[in-house]
């Protein structure tokens, strides 16, 4: 069986890179607008919930990057009674003993998060841990990596459409 190559007319391969830049984008910017949406939020429009601490436990995680590579990455997790999720925080030192050393099994907190529908994941948006009126977590940790990821997310946008416009550029006439 012989297959032929089937050629596809060059104006359809610019609009599809077009299209799926745009597309790529979009994705980019609409992630940026709710990372800079969440990094604006005040612990009052926030869901909150106090109770005793049942479970806490470091937790290392491979993920993986676009099914090339993995990376290793370790959360800090605690359940607390009453609540249906699992929240954790997580650290780019990697240094948990601050949380080791300050929460303990039955201590009573409240701890500032946004509901995740998924309750078997970590829910890694929280955005404060108040142990008898010390904060252990602050507000403005959560805040500052989404805003960073905002920024990322928006300039990577506007880079996939100015790779698009380069990458069209040797059709030009």
């Amino acid at each position: 069986m012989v297959f032929k190559k089937i050629r596809i007319p060059l104006i359809y391969k610019r609009i599809g890179n077009y299209l799926g830049a745009l597309l790529l984008a979009a994705c980019c910017l609409l992630g940026s607008f709710l990372m800079f949406l969440t990094s604006d939020s005040e612990l009052s429009q926030i869901d909150k919930h106090s109770g005793k601490v049942i479970e806490k436990r470091i937790v290392s995680k491979n993920n993986s990057f676009a099914g090339r590579g993995s990376f290793k990455s370790d959360v800090f997790l605690i359940k607390i009674d009453g609540l249906n999720q699992v929240l954790a925080t997580y650290n780019s030192s990697y240094d948990y003993s601050f949380f080791e050393e300050n929460i303990k099994v039955g201590d009573n907190l409240k701890v500032y998060f946004q509901k995740s529908n998924d309750t078997i994941k970590p829910n890694l948006n929280v955005f404060q841990i108040e142990k008898s009126g010390i904060v252990l977590l602050k507000n403005e940790d959560l805040q500052n990596r989404n805003r960073i990821g905002g920024c990322v997310a928006f300039f990577g946008g506007f880079l996939l459409i100015g790779m698009a416009i380069y990458h069209d550029k040797k059709y030009w006439k």
